[in-house]
């Protein structure tokens, strides 16, 4: 693993830690460092770059705080503890995908300008799919 993938997977159990402490106290701390740690080791293997890891990680962690945030505004105080778990849940689900398909699309389109600029080619523009020019 490289030092970039190392520090990605720190810095994503520890605030997967403190996400998980917010949301569910001591066992939500547990649960929220091994599986923000593991999700960063599972893209450090995957070889997706650490800076992308860690921003798709922190999204999902902050779809979770708000979702569990909206659950808890809505419930009386103690009473819906189950119910914040899960709409924290439901929601860094969705923030997770959201978060890493807009990560994915512009990573691609950056990757795709730096290899046409690498060729010597000028960048398309928007709908400009070929490289003829009227």
């Amino acid at each position: 693993m490289r030092t970039g993938d190392v520090l990605a997977a720190l810095t994503s159990a520890l605030f997967g830690g403190i996400t998980g402490w917010l949301i569910g106290g001591g066992i939500g701390a547990v649960i929220g460092t091994t599986v923000f740690g593991g999700l960063a080791i599972v893209g450090a293997r995957a070889n997706i770059r650490p800076a992308i890891v860690a921003t798709v990680l922190v999204g999902t962690m902050t779809g979770a705080l708000i979702g569990s945030s909206i659950v808890e505004a809505i419930c009386l105080p103690a009473t819906c503890a189950a119910l914040e778990i899960t709409g924290g849940l439901v929601s860094a689900v969705i923030a997770f995908i959201g978060v890493g398909l807009v990560a994915a699309l512009v990573t691609r389109s950056f990757d795709e300008y730096n290899e046409r600029a690498d060729a010597g080619l000028p960048p398309t523009g928007v709908g400009c799919e070929t490289d003829e020019r009227e």
